[in-house]
């Protein structure tokens, strides 16, 4: 008797395990992809692990340049900053799956790379693919909205449309994977290469960003090197790509820095981004 009890006492925790495991992410964990990319099942829900019942209506804006205009098309090599959005469940965690991908159905491969992931965010390759998703529950901007933001670089040459992928699950934090409470919504974005496809790095001479200190405390000074004469326009976002601070830096040949007051940011992660004539370098930054 009392093996049986041992018994299903492992299988009752092996059944715990497995439920619980894709908080970390699903890629990583259980090697499912819910994007849709590569002819997949397109959300969470679609492995039957997670209710059914409507879930978060999902957006994918893509930003470029200095006036942050969402874009529907990519220059080769360029950066543009992605903020994944999810609003309509009153949870206030949440898990996502994002993929860039070019080619269709099954055959679709790799596009671009993504950068400027921090905390419980990261990469995990699945199929050749690098899907990026949470690493633990995330949470929520507020009740029901959902927020993440990255930096994506497409292909250093064009490589046809570009589909963007991304599945939100909305969890009710029980702490199991198959809580009815979880429900998920996903969508895609299609970007078109640009008229022109000649890559940002051959645009002039290639500018490089340092920031120091790094991490900063009160003030934050950015040298560009390499940067072509012009004004260029400084944002400043934090992980749910909210712009909290906005400068210009005007660039001679004698003066290619500037000093940025962190004095009121909240201390963690940020990305500054600096932008001219539609060419942009995002690069991650701390305040402490």
């Amino acid at each position: 008797m009392k093996k049986r009890i041992f018994l299903f006492t492992a299988i009752a925790a092996l059944g715990y395990v497995s439920l619980t495991s894709n908080q970390a992410g699903p890629a990583a964990v259980g090697g499912l992809n819910r994007t849709g990319a590569k002819a997949s099942g397109t959300n969470c829900s679609a492995g039957g692990c997670h209710s059914s019942a409507a879930g978060p209506a999902v957006t994918i804006t893509v930003d470029s340049g200095s006036a942050l205009t969402p874009v529907t098309h990519y220059k080769p090599g360029m950066a543009y900053v992605i903020k994944l959005h999810g609003a309509g469940s009153t949870n206030t965690k949440f898990g996502f799956q994002f993929a860039s991908v070019s080619g269709t159905g099954s055959s679709q491969v790799q596009a671009g790379v993504v950068s400027g992931t921090t905390g419980a965010v990261a990469s995990h390759l699945f199929s050749s693919l690098n899907i990026i998703e949470q690493t633990a529950a995330l949470a929520a901007t507020s009740a029901g909205v959902y927020d993440v933001s990255f930096t994506w670089t497409a292909p250093a040459t064009a490589v046809g449309n570009i589909t963007l992928y991304c599945t939100i699950n909305s969890v009710n934090g029980d702490g199991t994977d198959a809580g009815s409470g979880d429900v998920s919504g996903n969508t895609l974005v299609t970007l078109t290469p640009t008229a022109s496809t000649t890559a940002v790095a051959n645009v002039g001479a290639e500018m490089s960003i340092i920031a120091c200190p790094n991490p900063a405390t009160s003030n934050m000074n950015l040298q560009l090197n390499n940067a072509q004469p012009g004004t260029y326009a400084v944002e400043v976002f934090n992980l749910a790509g909210k712009v909290i601070a906005v400068e210009n830096i005007s660039v001679n040949s004698t003066n290619q820095s500037a000093s940025i007051n962190s004095s009121n940011w909240a201390p963690g992660t940020y990305m500054i981004s600096v932008a001219k004539d539609g060419n942009r370098n995002v690069i991650p930054v701390v305040k402490q």
